[in-house]
Order: structure tokens, then sequence, then C-alpha cells
């Protein structure tokens, strides 16, 4: 999609939004408890074990996912996509104030309540996605990386995202089994895999 510096600013604010939406979705389906995505997971799994927040193990996932994107491209990464990192740290700011801050509270032993909850932070984040898509602006650093990896490799884009989750719950299983960190991998997984692309593609 092509923007002119007339709509810069127009898409900008529904990117920021939409940022801040796909956060907040995100630290609240993390603080519900009940699962959540691969990626979330393995920084949650990380954060247990080092004490670095949430937010910020995802803030550093995604430069490393920066780095590999400027290491493949080399001279034909683009300046604009450098964008990527006032994002990434916007989503990590955002998850750790929502997450250790706003829903520091959010602790209900009832479990329909959780799930109702789940379901709400659910259909915020895919809002938020959706917002991201419209802006034409600058993705996720994760997925951007997948865009790349499926053009280089020829493959779809789907298929290279479902690989990297592999990866990321891998890394999440080994976490677990040799540094006894977190396993948030459960039913909300399920759930949330499911129910995020219908919401999406709705």
């Amino acid at each position: 999609m092509e923007i002119t510096k007339q709509q810069f600013a127009k898409h900008l604010l529904i990117e920021v939004v939409g940022l801040i939406l796909v956060a907040i979705g995100a630290a609240g389906i993390m603080k519900v408890a009940l699962g959540t995505g691969a990626y979330d997971a393995l920084a949650l799994s990380i954060s247990s074990i080092t004490a670095i927040e949430v937010g910020t193990v995802g803030l550093i996932g995604n430069c490393i996912c920066i780095a590999i994107q400027i290491l493949m491209l080399r001279k034909k990464y683009r300046l604009l996509f450098l964008l990527q990192i006032p994002v990434s740290f916007l989503m990590g700011i955002t998850i750790n104030y929502f997450y250790y801050t706003v829903f520091s509270g959010m602790n209900s032993d009832f479990y329909m309540i959780r799930l109702v909850l789940l379901m709400v932070f659910i259909v915020i984040c895919t809002f938020g996605d959706a917002m991201m898509t419209a802006s034409g602006m600058i993705g996720l650093a994760v997925e951007s990386t997948c865009v790349l990896f499926a053009k280089k490799f020829q493959m779809e884009f789907g298929k290279v995202r479902q690989l990297a989750d592999v990866v990321f719950i891998i890394l999440l299983f080994i976490c677990w089994f040799f540094f006894h960190a977190l396993f948030p991998i459960r039913e909300g997984t399920i759930i949330l895999a499911f129910t995020f692309g219908p919401l999406l593609g709705y």
C-alpha cells in the first residue's frame, strides 16, 4: 500500500492505536493465565527464570528478529524497516505497564470469569492486529521476519509462521525442562489458535 505524505499522519495514528490494543490484549491474555500464543509463552517462560519483565523479553526477541532481517537483506534493507524498533519498544513498554500495573489485581479464582476475560482480550488483540494491517505501515518484527523467510525460500507465509511457532515451543520446552521455567501452554493456547484467525478474517 502506497501512503502519501497527506495520509501518513492518519495511517500512523491507526498503526499506534492498533499496536497499543495488541499489547493490551496480549498482556490480558497472559495475565488471565489460561494459556497464550507460542511467542508470548516463550517470553513468559524466560521472564520467570531471569526476572526480566515479560514485555522486555518480547522486546529483546523482536530486536533479534530485526537483526536477522538485516543479515538476510544486507544492502537491500530499507531504513524504513528500522521503524520496527520504536514499534517494538512501544509494544514492550505497553505490555509491561498493563501486565504489571493495570492488570496486577486481575487474579480471579473463578474459571468462567477468566475464560470470559480471555475471549475479551482475544477480541481486543485481534481488532488491534486488524488495525495495524489496515494501516499499511510497519508490521510486528516476528511476522515481518517470517515474510522474508517465506519470500527467500518460496514458501507460504502461513507455513513459515507455523514453523516459527514450533521453534518457539521447542525453546519453551528447553526452558521448562532444563531450567524449570514457567510452562504457559494451556487450553487458552488452543482457543487462541482456533479463534484468532477467523476473528481477524471477520
